[in-house]
């Protein structure tokens, strides 16, 4: 081998091992960014096990606040309760990557089984809407894969207020949202969306 090709050689080698450093740099950062458990590793104080959920807090929680989300966990069907295995309570709201929508940040977040509330405020339906969620997730996406709610979801999307910022994520929100709807108000769903009450009312018939 020449000098010269030996050169160019080392030159693509070092190109190589710059550019799959940056990727694994990158992936690394894009899932501390993404991930809120990581990002929460170093500063969640554990809390105990409850109803067989990790629960964990982050930051100054709001004590008021806090025991009402707690009241709430202590009232959700088992089958909720059930999909989630770990439970972050915050005192700031979880940012959310920019998006067309305008919305920058969010009372409740869910990935996977873990699911993040914020105890700035407290709204009786965020905690009962995340677990929906951990729920799908655990349940092979009933908001996707469900031909009965498909069914309801494309007749009564309109009828359950719903915040949405990712359109690919429409109907995932509208099954989290109609089913805290449905332990919260269940005659307001069946005279708003007597199809998703339905679909509800089998899926936690027991409840």
């Amino acid at each position: 081998m020449t000098y010269e090709k030996g050169q160019k050689l080392r030159k693509v080698v070092r190109l190589t091992v710059i550019v799959l450093i940056s990727a694994v740099i990158g992936i690394i950062l894009g899932h501390y960014v993404s991930n809120y458990e990581v990002r929460f590793m170093l500063d969640r104080k554990y809390c105990g096990t409850y109803r067989g959920i990790d629960v964990y807090k982050v930051g100054t929680v709001n004590a008021d606040n806090f025991k009402e989300h707690a009241y709430m966990l202590s009232q959700a069907p088992d089958e909720l309760v059930e999909a989630c295995e770990r439970m972050y309570f915050t005192g700031t709201d979880l940012d959310i990557p920019s998006n067309d929508t305008g919305i920058n940040a969010a009372l409740g977040l869910t990935q996977d089984r873990t699911v993040y509330i914020s105890t700035r405020t407290f709204g009786a339906d965020v905690l009962y809407h995340e677990l929906f969620h951990a729920y799908d997730n655990y349940n092979g996406m009933l908001s996707q894969n469900s031909e009965e709610f498909i069914i309801a979801f494309n007749n009564e999307r309109l009828n359950v207020s719903t915040v949405v910022v990712d359109p690919s994520q429409e109907a995932a929100e509208f099954f989290a949202q109609a089913g805290a709807v449905y332990l919260l108000s269940p005659l307001q769903l069946e005279v708003l969306a007597p199809r998703t009450y339905s679909f509800f009312n089998e899926l936690l018939r027991q409840y």
